[in-house]
């Protein structure tokens, strides 16, 4: 290898190289997407954090209230292609007379109830809507419904007066691993409206920015979540004092009216974020498990609650650390002496670069473990990789030329590590 003499101008570039690959880091982890090869190590790492050594705080059960309404469906008159409406065209939607009762008997305990997310898409117009909008308006700022943004740039809103947020992700290869808090430069998505009324957070944006401001920090624009909850964590609720995760149908609540009194049910609703979604029918793939829509929407919220969007001093340091390390091998031409065996078995052009590929690859797994596990961020590692591989064939291409041109300038040097 052949590189200048000065070794100061070889730091100088392995800092600039790491900087730069901080840079790109950050930029990879805010899009909205992520590539689909990374749901490999994210699953496993978190598997190995969570199952293997029991690391998986939880929050509190008491603090939220899921209710399924999955038995709970009617049909409608749907439009044909004459944009008529046509009892031929029937359209299966969330009965919203009885959820006009369950409404009614969240107001009878409106003081008690923390809030109300309501994650069923008011798309249609039905004969009951009229009775659901009285009790929607009873509930007032303690209700957020959902709208939906499809891939066309449409926006269906509710069609009952209620305040909204937008709950769209972008999926990658069908599957969900971030959520963005902003959709465009003006939708804020549902986590994003919830942490702001529940918490009182302040969010901050201009366009252009890099990064977004949540109470005076520097946030991702969309986090790889972290799946704190899980089909593991639920079962359907037996009785109405269980202090875990249950899913409650919102039948068997109505139906308790009869036989709990006043006290009990006030006690049911108490300090509660009540969360009501479709658990059978709503489901999207992860990198775990399906997972029903409105469990995807509390997880990204509680990736907002527990800090795991926001720039961290200390985790920008071990990265750009870890990076410098990739650097300062690539540019040193830092050697791994390597077995014997593995030597005569990688004597093909194709075996040595799989084999010289291992070692970065190996160091960009420790980088994104340890990422995971001390700061509960997960990187983009595989991009990475590419981007060094590119690093390194130039690197060993441009003095081969720049010696050609200043031969005073460049030495040949190699060194060797264990």
């Amino acid at each position: 290898m052949i590189r200048p003499k000065n070794k100061w101008i070889v730091w100088g570039i392995s800092i600039f190289n790491a900087l730069l690959m901080l840079v790109f880091s950050l930029y990879w982890l805010n899009l909205p997407y992520t590539f689909g090869d990374e749901a490999f190590l994210i699953k496993w790492s978190s598997l190995l954090k969570k199952s293997l050594l029991q690391i998986d705080p939880k929050p509190n059960p008491e603090e939220v209230l899921f209710v399924d309404v999955s038995g709970n469906k009617t049909v409608i008159d749907g439009v044909d292609e004459f944009g008529d409406k046509s009892p031929y065209n029937r359209i299966v939607i969330t009965d919203r007379e009885q959820l006009s009762q369950f409404f009614s008997l969240l107001n009878r305990y409106r003081h008690e109830v923390r809030y109300v997310l309501c994650d069923v898409l008011f798309a249609e117009s039905s004969p009951a809507d009229s009775l659901l909008q009285v009790k929607v308006d009873s509930l007032g700022d303690k209700l957020l419904g959902v709208s939906h943004l499809d891939k066309s740039g449409k926006h269906t809103r509710p069609v009952i007066r209620m305040p909204y947020a937008v709950s769209t992700y972008n999926a990658t290869q069908g599957l969900f691993l971030k959520y963005p808090l902003m959709l465009g430069d003006s939708l804020k998505t549902l986590p994003l409206v919830m942490y702001e009324k529940l918490n009182g957070a302040r969010f901050e944006y201009q366009k252009g920015w890099l990064f977004y401001q949540i109470n005076g920090r520097r946030s991702l624009h969309a986090p790889i979540i972290d799946f704190k909850l899980r089909q593991s964590d639920f079962k359907v609720g037996q009785t109405m004092g269980e202090a875990n995760f249950a899913v409650w149908p919102m039948g068997t609540i109505l139906e308790s009216q009869e036989f709990m009194d006043e006290e009990s049910m006030r006690a049911f609703f108490k300090g509660k974020l009540i969360v009501i979604g479709d658990f059978i029918n709503d489901v999207h793939r992860t990198p775990f498990e399906k997972l029903p829509g409105l469990v995807l929407l509390y997880n990204a919220y509680l990736t907002l609650v527990s800090g795991e969007n926001a720039l961290s001093g200390w985790w920008l340091t071990f990265l750009f650390a870890g990076y410098l390390l990739l650097s300062y091998r690539i540019f040193f031409d830092l050697q791994v002496i390597k077995p014997a065996w593995l030597v005569k078995i990688s004597r093909s052009k194709f075996w040595q670069a799989i084999v010289n590929t291992a070692d970065e690859l190996t160091i960009l797994t420790v980088i994104t473990f340890l990422s995971y596990f001390i700061f509960h961020r997960h990187i983009n590692i595989l991009i990475l990789l590419i981007y060094l591989k590119i690093v390194e064939y130039l690197w060993k291409k441009t003095p081969v030329y720049l010696q050609a041109k200043m031969p005073q300038v460049f030495k040949r040097k190699h060194k060797v590590t264990s």
